[in-house]
């Protein structure tokens, strides 16, 4: 995995493919790169109920300096997208909010999708997280009620549902999942 000029973490298997997730708040031609195909990727019928597109999402996280945008990609592509964000409802939804980090508005636009790459992208996220916010113990996220594949996604890659529920989503109830970092 040789994403010159991007902060890179990625994820290696015999059975999951090959994910670099590459943090786009650098400044650099392979980060401008994926920046724009990222806003180019268009979500899959009815994925618009559980997440919003990069063209409101990155633009807010460029904002916000809690928040880290990152491409998942594979073979050179940018396939995926998704925010490490270092505040968002961690309040509400983490026990140890100073030491948790929420990922948000992940995806893998929908011609990408089916091979594997979203649980090989979860599997890496522990990485990306421990290079840019290295005191973080705990990734957690909110997947909706009514987004089982999602659900079934995130628990493969490692996350546990921890029994709580966001109630706070656009879209209904949410299982809120967890990752935990290191020992």
């Amino acid at each position: 995995m040789d994403m010159a000029d991007g902060r890179v973490c990625g994820h290696r298997s015999d059975v999951l493919p090959e994910v670099g997730l590459v943090d786009l708040d650098g400044d650099t031609p392979v980060v401008a790169a994926l920046r724009a195909a990222v806003m180019r990727h268009r979500l899959g019928p009815g994925q618009h109920r559980f997440v919003q597109s990069p063209v409101s999402t990155l633009p807010r996280a460029d904002a916000d300096p809690n928040r880290t945008p990152f491409a998942v990609v594979h073979e050179g592509a940018a396939v995926g997208f998704g925010i490490i964000d270092r505040d968002g409802q961690l309040r509400e939804i983490a026990t140890d909010p100073v030491h948790s980090v929420l990922l948000r508005a992940f995806y893998i636009a929908p011609r990408w999708q089916g091979r594997g790459l979203g649980r090989a992208a979860c599997v890496a996220v522990p990485a990306l997280v421990t290079a840019i916010v290295p005191h973080a113990r705990a990734v957690l996220l909110t997947v909706n009620e009514a987004n089982p594949a999602a659900y079934r996604t995130y628990t493969a890659a490692g996350f546990v549902d921890t029994g709580r529920r966001y109630l706070g989503g656009d879209a209904g109830p949410q299982h809120v999942l967890l990752h935990t970092i290191g020992g």
